[in-house]
């Protein structure tokens, strides 16, 4: 009897065993597609089929301790540089070159022998045309230094405007009727006095009758004198 017992308790479990067994079949065919989960394994792809290939084995061993990855270090790679806009330059006017001035001392008040010179001249040209010599006048003397010596500073031998001129005279507290100026630079005195007389207009003032007085200024520089010339009539 215990046999017959024993017999009948093995078919129940094996009858168990075989409908558990379809149940997780159909149960899994039930389920759609999700994809190809492994495009290269000639499998359909459907949940069915995955779940078939499990590995079952793994699934009731204890999981292997896994293995720590060393992280691959990353490259230092240097940060691109920014640079700072740099401030337009802008661009600045040229300035015209201004010579220097000479280094000229100032000239003596006393008339220097150069100066005598050419008054002397002036009056023996004077005097063998028949005139009256010039009479020397201190202020004329002066002026006539002052601008010579500025000549002999810029190296620029030129006149003041007729208006300056005048105005130098007026201030001076000089008392004329008429009034002229020669101005030359030349390598001697005697070379200044003659190209003054060569020069028509020069030579009208050194021989005009009306004058009565003269200034004469120079100022020595370098190899070239600097010679002014006052005339006025009173």
């Amino acid at each position: 009897m215990k046999r017959i017992l024993r017999i009948s308790c093995i078919l129940t479990v094996l009858l168990l065993l075989v409908s558990f067994i379809g149940q997780a079949y159909g149960w899994g065919w039930s389920h759609g597609s999700y994809g190809s989960t492994y495009p290269n394994s000639g499998l359909n792809g459907s949940w069915g089929a995955y779940w078939g290939h499990l590995d079952l084995k793994g699934m009731f061993q204890p999981a292997k301790p896994s293995t720590p990855t060393t992280p691959t270090p990353t490259p230092n790679v240097p940060e691109p540089v920014h640079p700072e806009p740099s401030q337009p330059v802008q661009p600045q006017p040229s300035q015209p070159l201004q010579p220097l001035p000479n280094r000229v001392p100032k000239p003596s008040s006393s008339l220097s022998s150069n100066e005598k010179e050419l008054i002397d001249l002036v009056n023996k040209e004077r005097v063998a045309a028949g005139l009256h010599p010039l009479e020397v006048d201190m202020t004329l003397v002066q002026l006539a230094k002052d601008k010579s010596h500025e000549m002999a500073v810029t190296s620029d031998v030129s006149h003041y405007s007729r208006w300056k001129f005048h105005a130098n005279l007026d201030a001076a507290g000089v008392s004329y009727r008429q009034a002229g100026e020669n101005i030359a630079r030349a390598t001697s005195i005697s070379r200044v006095h003659n190209g003054l007389m060569n020069s028509s207009g020069h030579r009208a003032n050194i021989m005009a009758s009306s004058y009565t007085h003269i200034g004469v200024g120079v100022v020595k520089y370098g190899t070239s004198y600097y010679a002014t010339q006052i005339f006025i009539a009173r």
